[in-house]
């Protein structure tokens, strides 16, 4: 038996100028965490023969080549995974979160077939391959985990850690509730087409990583500022079209009225999960005011990881 995990993750600046048609030509810069809820795979041999894939839905197969869940069958098709076998995939939560569960996914398959598919650029282009719009940036809290910036541009990436004091705050302050809306996070993306918004993303996450890299900040003073940025940087993705409906407006605003600093929707928006930077004697009120599930998390140091048992 091997099983592989590969963490989930939040992204807070720079999303949506990683995808291929921008950040070819611009570049991106990326700031995003790891957190502890993950993505399983997990294979086993089978001596009957033939192959059973098992996701939301079981799919009995003659190969892995044939299966109707697109990323298992390109990562068969691609990289090759041992057959005869059976192939399970298990989630900490439901796909449409935002959280880049299949991106996770992707990483773990990877993982799957050998050390030399290990490198992240390899999942990218794996999950490119069967959903263009995906962008550049998911796969890396994946595979480094962590709480890091990524500066890319197609086909380069430099990645930098954070200090210490961003993990502590947002394992102290962050929050994620389920809104329970899941959407095909491809087609909300089409939306993101604005040049002009997206260059003043991509320019609000560089100056938040001088923020974050500048010395001599305290911590409260950081975590001020790091709430500042987070409204800023929401306050330009609700303008994308199809990002944040009045139902989802009016749980931002209830959030801030109980005591929240500032959030944002997680992933492409319209739905998933909203991550708010909340004090923790308002906790409480804030989940009773929104009237959402609340998904318990930290900060994830570790990337993906895999066993033989």
């Amino acid at each position: 038996m091997k099983v592989v995990r590969a963490p989930l993750r939040v992204s807070l600046f720079g999303g949506g100028t990683d995808r291929t048609a921008y950040c070819s030509r611009y570049g991106s810069t990326i700031v995003s965490f790891a957190i502890d809820r993950y993505l399983y795979v997990v294979w086993n041999d089978r001596p009957t023969g033939g192959c059973r894939l098992s996701y939301s839905e079981v799919e009995e197969l003659d190969t892995l080549w044939e299966a109707q869940h697109t990323l298992v069958r390109a990562a068969a098709q691609r990289f090759g995974i041992a057959e005869p076998c059976t192939l399970t995939i298990v989630s900490d939560v439901p796909k449409g979160t935002g959280l880049g569960s299949s991106s996770a996914l992707t990483v773990s398959l990877c993982e799957l077939a050998g050390p030399e598919e290990k490198w992240p650029w390899a999942a990218v282009h794996l999950e490119q391959s069967v959903s263009p719009q995906v962008g550049w940036q998911d796969h890396m809290p994946a595979f480094f985990g962590g709480f890091r910036i990524y500066r890319m541009r197609e086909g380069s990436m430099r990645t930098y850690g954070l200090p210490q004091t961003y993990t502590d705050i947002v394992n102290r302050y962050g929050m994620l509730l389920y809104t329970g809306l899941t959407r095909d996070a491809a087609a909300v993306l089409k939306q993101w087409t604005t040049t002009e918004t997206l260059h003043r993303i991509r320019e609000l996450a560089e100056w938040e990583v001088a923020e974050m890299l500048a010395p001599g900040i305290d911590p409260e003073e950081r975590r001020i500022r790091l709430g500042n940025a987070l409204a800023e940087t929401w306050r330009l993705k609700k303008s994308i079209p199809g990002v944040c409906g009045d139902g989802l407006k009016a749980q931002y605003r209830a959030a801030l009225n109980s005591g929240a600093l500032a959030g944002k929707l997680c992933g492409a928006g319209a739905g998933g999960c909203w991550f708010f930077l909340v004090p923790p004697e308002k906790r409480e009120a804030v989940v009773k005011a929104v009237g959402l599930r609340e998904i318990p998390f930290q900060v994830s140091e570790k990337g993906v990881e895999g066993w033989e048992l």
